[in-house]
């Protein structure tokens, strides 16, 4: 649905796709591809803790554009920060299954351990190297779905659209952006007004 919206409107409502994108990119690609260089697994631990804090300033930020800023923007923050949500799932998922291997671990220790038939008699953790990928699996099937509906999120943004379910969680008021009904540009919803073309 196309809103009214004035030009700093349409700036406002990008603001918080682009501080999602921008704590994707900076913890998830070069913070965790510069811990992985280092060769450290616990400082891993920094990448979902820094896109924590992130994503608890957007809902922070939420909280504070539902009481102040237009119906559009504050729907586009709240946008931003249901899609943070999702990245806090997979963190919880990812920490769910390495919680379970440790407890695996602890109740039959070496079970998930293979030979590598050094001298040494060294062990590989193949349960450890297993849970961490599959952790690491579903986290980065969350952050490219949240990454690309959000950079689709800065395009509709600067155009004024807004899909129309968002009304469920923030509500339109008397004051908010009038509906100037849906363009060919977006998803067409039924029982919905067209835009004159």
């Amino acid at each position: 649905m196309h809103y009214q919206v004035t030009e700093e409107e349409t700036r406002a409502a990008k603001n918080p796709h682009h501080i999602f994108n921008i704590n994707i990119i900076i913890t998830h690609l070069f913070l965790s591809m510069i811990v992985l260089e280092i060769g450290d697994t616990i400082a891993l631990l920094l990448v979902p803790l820094i896109s924590s804090l992130v994503i608890y300033y957007l809902y922070w930020r939420k909280q504070k554009a539902l009481k102040q800023d237009s119906w559009f923007v504050a729907a586009h923050w709240t946008m931003a920060w249901r899609r943070g949500r999702i990245l806090l799932i997979s963190y919880g998922v990812a920490l769910a299954m390495v919680l379970i291997y440790l407890l695996i671990d602890a109740i039959f220790p070496g079970g998930f351990s293979m030979n590598d038939f050094s001298t040494e008699g060294n062990q590989t953790q193949l349960g450890e190297i297993i849970t961490i990928r599959f952790a690491a699996v579903v986290i980065f099937v969350a952050v490219l779905i949240t990454f690309m509906q959000t950079g689709i999120s800065v395009y509709d943004a600067g155009k004024g659209i807004l899909d129309p379910k968002i009304e469920r969680l923030v509500p339109r008021g008397p004051d908010a952006n009038a509906e100037l009904g849906e363009g060919s540009d977006e998803v067409q919803h039924a029982n919905s007004k067209k835009m004159d073309s």
